[in-house]
């Protein structure tokens, strides 16, 4: 570059060929950041398809409506060319759901797969996982375009590097220097070194401009100093002040953390005793009642079997006449414990109905399955009662009703039947089992 141009004209050569540089930099992380962007969109893209799908397929696992889930995730997979494989499995192995690509094994580049676990939304328990292999030839054909552009312009702004690097060089050698002298500048111990020049050049009106600022500075440190002494005051007794509101603010955080623990434990108790049962730990007949009207629509719609059981401790008044309540209390515990030990699908589920009086409520179970249930109760009841240790014996009568519901009978017809059984399992002398079918 010609030496006659001036200063300026050569800082905003170098300031254009630095853009230049920039833009090829800006260039390369803009490639970088998109080939990010467009796997984090096909990862989040296919997230949310899996989202948008686990709570279908978890009520239908939940419910055991296979042909639904079928027909849904079927749509899925037809509208949606990118899944390139969908299977769906229950804990037990089973697969519920089973779809392939045509396209699947032919990608140029690794797809996403992504599995999802499906949880029974009552206990909480695994139900069957959703597994999905999702295309990414979008990334592929996004990352492959931006690359070729992003590397032709990468060059470019390599090749304008080094131009500056050597404009930059010969153009600001005097400032350079300028520069060191501000370095090594100390206005506690030396005078700048450097003086006002003659002349209107930028080097000369940058030079004087620093000389004036040198003898501004070394004015200004006297008085710095002085300030800085009421400044260091001032900021220990605000930091005094600070520390003081900092531990009033800390113990009033830790009592809101103590005060908001005890109510989350309230509530959660509250909860326990507005659903359980307190002295058997099994649900209660509020509960009872609101499950019942949810399976007796579920099997009505679908056309499904729905059983009762309902069980009486044999003279448990003479229990506690004999041995006391808190004996009576215990023996209602131990039989309790009996019941819940037979029942074992989520749906399943048994309350306290009064007193020695306990319910049975099973969805999607036949006649037999209930009647199953019931002798298990006697079996354990039994092995209870032959146990050397066991002090007070226990017996239960048992009702047994199953319908298929219909819209002319109700709920309450299947709780009918199953107390008139269970009365008739009294009459005929206790300690047996009666089934009354509809």
């Amino acid at each position: 570059m010609n030496r006659s141009l001036s200063l300026s004209t050569r800082i905003i050569v170098a300031v254009t060929l630095f853009f230049f540089l920039a833009l090829g930099t800006i260039t390369y992380f803009n490639y970088a950041s998109m080939q990010n962007f467009a796997k984090e969109s096909e990862m989040e893209k296919s997230t949310q398809l899996l989202n948008s799908i686990e709570p279908v397929v978890s009520i239908n696992m939940f419910l055991g409506m296979d042909d639904p889930m079928r027909d849904y995730l079927g749509k899925i997979t037809a509208t949606t060319p990118m899944i390139l494989k969908l299977t769906v499995k229950g804990s037990d192995g089973k697969v519920h759901f089973s779809y392939t690509s045509d396209r699947y094994g032919n990608q140029n580049i690794t797809p996403i797969r992504l599995t999802r676990a499906i949880h029974n939304k009552i206990l909480s328990k695994p139900i069957g996982t959703i597994e999905m292999v999702y295309s990414n030839a979008k990334y592929s054909e996004i990352v492959e375009q931006y690359k070729h552009f992003s590397f032709q312009l990468l060059l470019a702004a390599l090749a304008l590097v080094l131009l500056l690097i050597i404009l930059l060089k010969k153009a600001l050698t005097p400032l350079r220097e300028l520069a060191q002298e501000l370095k090594r500048y100390d206005p506690t111990k030396s005078n700048f070194p450097k003086e006002r020049i003659e002349g209107e050049g930028e080097i000369g009106i940058i030079q004087n401009a620093v000389v004036d600022m040198v003898e501004k500075i070394q004015d200004y440190t006297a008085t710095l100093s002085k300030l800085n002494l009421e400044l260091e005051t001032k900021v220990k007794e605000r930091t005094r002040t600070i520390e003081n509101t900092n531990e009033q603010l800390r113990r009033e955080i830790e009592e809101r953390i103590r005060a908001e623990e005890a109510l989350k434990y309230a509530n959660k108790m509250l909860e326990k005793l507005s659903t359980t049962d307190s002295l058997t730990g099994l649900y209660n007949r509020r509960i009872f009642e609101q499950n019942l009207k949810k399976y007796w629509k579920t099997a009505l719609r679908e056309r499904q079997p729905i059983s009762m059981i309902l069980c009486d401790i044999d003279h448990f008044k003479k229990i506690n006449d004999t041995y006391g309540h808190q004996a009576g209390d215990k023996c209602l515990k131990e039989f309790a414990a009996i019941l819940e030990k037979c029942i074992s699908r989520p749906l399943d589920m048994v309350a306290r109905y009064g007193g020695e009086e306990f319910i049975f409520v099973l969805p999607d179970t036949p006649l037999l399955g209930a009647i199953t249930i019931a002798n298990e109760i006697q079996s354990l009841l039994a092995e209870r009662n032959a146990h050397p240790h066991t002090r007070i014996k226990m017996t239960t009568s048992i009702g047994v009703s199953s319908m298929i519901p219909t819209e002319k009978r109700g709920s309450v017809t299947l709780l009918q039947e199953a107390d008139k059984a269970l009365y008739e399992a009294k009459a005929k002398g206790r300690n047996r089992i009666v089934v009354n079918p509809l």
